[in-house]
């Protein structure tokens, strides 16, 4: 979509949680962000689309509305909710691995 500077600031500062989430955690580097913003000319529906991708996951979300500022905050406050999810998920599988040698028993 055509896009206004003042759209394109208000994502990148939102965007930079993301990356300061990211780039806190040594094996969550190289990281993308891509974020597809869409517009529609008929009526006042529009979409954000948001994916992250690292070397342990992979996440994608999308927010629809009629406000695109909304619609940019509530997908990447989706976004951050699931890197803080997918986060906690790996530390427990890596502190506390479910091996047969754990589940073995005499």
């Amino acid at each position: 979509m055509p896009h206004s500077p003042v759209l394109e600031q208000h994502a990148t500062a939102k965007l930079k949680k993301i990356e300061e989430i990211l780039k806190a955690q040594a094996h969550m580097s190289p990281f993308t962000v891509e974020m597809g913003l869409t517009a529609n000319k008929q009526h006042p529906h529009h979409a954000a689309r948001l994916h992250v991708k690292t070397r342990t996951f992979n996440l994608n979300t999308h927010q629809e509305g009629p406000d695109m500022y909304i619609a940019i905050d509530t997908a990447i406050d989706k976004m951050v909710a699931m890197i803080i999810k997918e986060k906690e998920q790996l530390t427990e599988r890596t502190q506390n691995p479910d091996t047969d040698k754990k589940n073995f028993s005499r």
